[in-house]
């Protein structure tokens, strides 16, 4: 760890996330990126990295030195930590690479939506020191070469394994609040895991199946009972994990609100006809469900028809 003044880090899947975190740390840190062709090489072209912020009327070019397409290009470097950017069904996948390019790192920070991420990354990296960042910046590519900050929000780090755990989450926490991004360290990071499922379970799913803003699940009366029969679930696995979630209805209820207008990831991967990330939320919920002995038909009629959504394109009238 070369100190908190500056950082060598690698950033593994230069998405929407990815290309935000970017935006904010090249001023203060040595940054490494890896992304998709079309993103990269449109950085190159125009030598920089457009970010706006539109909570601030603000657009910064931001300029990335370290620009790669393949991990190949950064083989054998050893950094003060990677975060690990892409979406969670291409974790073990983007984690394998990392290690047959021989890179290195005591820190590895996830960014990924749901759960049972640790697992596979315990499973592939072994003793390292493993952080969970939960995030609630909203962050869209418009197109090639830029990215919008659509809506500021905390950033909950928290330590889940490795003998310096704390310590790496800590100094990750404070990083990210010099960079102008809010973000707190916390001991515990599970009962605010069971409170990002919980959202990502209901508002996720629900605004992929019936192509609507967050807002909708919030006003439209019809989803309320869907949105019942999900928190109910959920709130009786996280009681079986030790995590007591007050009032799961009207948490959900309250940021679908605050994110009103924003278009959630997984509807915006139905609209592009990618993958969702459902097998790590609602499908992690039915797995526990399983294991714990408790029953999850909402979910799985949810989980089902989003796999349905998934797989529409060669169906469509």
């Amino acid at each position: 760890m070369s100190g908190a003044s500056k950082m060598k880090i690698l950033i593994a899947g230069l998405g929407a996330i990815g290309s935000m975190l970017a935006g904010y740390l090249a001023e203060e840190n040595d940054v490494y990126c890896v992304g998709r062709e079309w993103h990269i090489s449109k950085i190159e072209e125009q030598g920089y990295l457009l970010l706006k912020i539109l909570f601030k009327s603000k657009e910064k070019k931001v300029k990335l030195k370290h620009l790669a397409t393949s991990l190949k290009d950064f083989s054998n470097h050893n950094f003060d930590c990677i975060f690990i950017c892409v979406k969670a069904y291409d974790l073990e996948i983007m984690l394998r690479e990392i290690l047959k390019s021989k890179i290195q790192s005591e820190c590895f920070v996830f960014f990924q939506n749901g759960l049972g991420i640790e697992e596979i990354a315990q499973r592939i990296l072994g003793n390292v020191n493993i952080i969970r960042a939960l995030t609630n910046n909203g962050a869209n590519i418009p197109e090639p070469g830029v990215v919008i900050h659509a809506g500021l929000g905390e950033t909950v780090v928290g330590g889940i394994l490795g003998d310096r755990k704390n310590i790496y989450a800590k100094l990750i926490a404070n990083m990210l609040i010099k960079a102008g991004l809010p973000a707190k360290f916390v001991k515990d990071i599970t009962p605010y895991l069971y409170r990002k499922i919980l959202i990502n379970a209901t508002i996720n799913p629900v605004t992929a199946l019936l192509r609507i803003r967050n807002k909708g699940v919030a006003e439209i009366p019809w989803i309320r009972q869907i949105v019942r029969s999900l928190c109910d679930e959920i709130s009786k696995i996280a009681e079986k994990q030790g995590v007591k979630l007050k009032e799961p209805e009207e948490i959900v209820f309250d940021i679908a609100r605050k994110t009103g207008e924003n278009l959630s990831s997984m509807l915006q991967d139905i609209i592009k006809g990618r993958p969702t990330e459902i097998d790590f939320i609602n499908g992690a919920i039915i797995r526990l469900g399983e294991k714990l002995r408790i029953r999850t038909p909402a979910n799985e009629i949810i989980y089902y028809l989003v796999k349905a959504a998934e797989n529409l394109q060669s169906h469509k009238i």
